[in-house]
């Protein structure tokens, strides 16, 4: 079988961007199953086409922006002249216009599709300022075309429903390479006594940190003095400096360490070297950020919109809910657990290891391809 995954950008593994490591590692992890698994990139630095060897595993077919449906479009033109070889494509494309142009011409020449969303549509934003007009004008469209939706978590359907999708949908959730956290989960360093916390992201409102440190602030005195949450990731748009003045004017700045973006080694570092993982967001679709604190067998605080409600059974996170108040009392139930965190790290771990890893992830998307395929023959 051969597919086809569209995405734009060079499917960078090391960056912050989650999408471009979920294509990376679908690709690779798709190829080591036997599946003929390639990567067709727009990029905004090509001029026309181009090969990019990112590593030993991976190598992405780099296109230039498909920005007019009335000109030549060297992606399309290749997908169209190369169609009987080609059994499905699958999507990673959010907001940009240049997916419509793309998928409308993969109705046209009956190459089916699937898209993964990435969890874009249950947040917020989706339905505001731009994304809002966007919306009606090309984004529910390009849902409808596809063959299926692939969702990442089970809550993602319900959101997709609430956008006004109708499409059906596979639940496949993200996994994890264990070979990039293995080398790290010894490598512990002496603190300063107190319980530390650590948050893993891109510094965007959208993530609620103000909710949390507010949250810190109504701690209890005795809680709140035993408290460290390190903020690990690169600034937007100045937050960084917003929410330290933030934590000065609530009193917290003590509690909060703010070190800027990790990657690879060092990211798995400084998790490892924390007591918990904490996910204060409105909405997430899986975070690979806090899916890879339950690989370093971190317990967490999550909030009930970061997608792994069905989890909680397993008990290796506390949840609450996204805003301040209740963020505070998720904070003190999972400090009444601290004899329970080893274990609960445990059993993160163990779940991640049995259910969440991308060879796992690999083996259930060929499947849902096998599947859609078969139907569309």
């Amino acid at each position: 079988m051969r597919v086809i995954h569209i995405v734009h950008g060079r499917a960078n593994p090391a960056g912050h961007n989650g999408i471009s490591r979920v294509v990376y590692h679908l690709n690779k992890h798709e190829k080591a199953l036997g599946l003929n698994s390639e990567i067709w990139a727009v990029t905004d630095d090509a001029k026309s086409h181009y090969t990019h060897k990112r590593d030993k595993y991976v190598t992405i077919e780099c296109f230039p922006r498909v920005r007019f449906p009335f000109l030549r479009n060297q992606i399309i033109d290749r997908l169209i002249a190369e169609k009987d070889s080609i059994d499905l494509v699958h999507f990673h494309m959010i907001w940009f216009l240049d997916k419509n142009i793309i998928a409308r011409a993969l109705v046209n020449a009956r190459i089916p599709f699937v898209i993964t969303t990435h969890g874009t549509y249950t947040k917020r934003h989706a339905y505001k300022g731009k994304r809002k007009v966007a919306r009606w004008l090309y984004e529910l469209r390009y849902l409808q075309l596809a063959k299926e939706i692939r969702v990442i978590s089970r809550e993602e359907g319900t959101g997709l429903q609430r956008y006004g999708c109708t499409t059906s949908v596979f639940f496949v959730p993200h996994g994890i390479d264990m070979s990039e956290v293995e080398p790290t989960v010894t490598r512990r360093v002496a603190t300063d006594g107190r319980m530390r916390g650590i948050w893993v992201g891109v510094l965007r409102d959208d993530k609620n940190l103000h909710a949390l440190f507010h949250a810190v602030a109504m701690l209890d005195p005795s809680v709140r003095g035993q408290l460290r949450i390190e903020i690990a990731g690169p600034d937007y748009k100045g937050n960084m400096e917003k929410y330290r003045t933030l934590c000065r004017s609530l009193g917290v700045q003590d509690c909060f360490e703010f070190t800027g973006p990790k990657y690879r080694s060092e990211k798995f570092d400084a998790i490892v070297n924390a007591d918990f993982y904490v996910m204060p967001s409105h909405s997430e679709a899986m975070s690979l950020a806090l899916l890879e604190g339950f690989a370093c067998g971190r317990p967490a605080l999550l909030t009930s919109g970061c997608g792994w409600n069905y989890f909680a059974k397993r008990d290796f996170f506390v949840t609450c809910e996204p805003y301040a108040q209740d963020i505070a009392l998720g904070l003190t139930e999972l400090f009444e657990r601290r004899a329970d965190w080893p274990a609960m790290g445990q059993r993160a771990l163990q779940t991640v290891r049995d259910e969440l890893s991308w060879p796992a992830a690999a083996r259930a998307m060929s499947a849902n391809y096998e599947r859609i395929v078969s139907q569309c023959r």
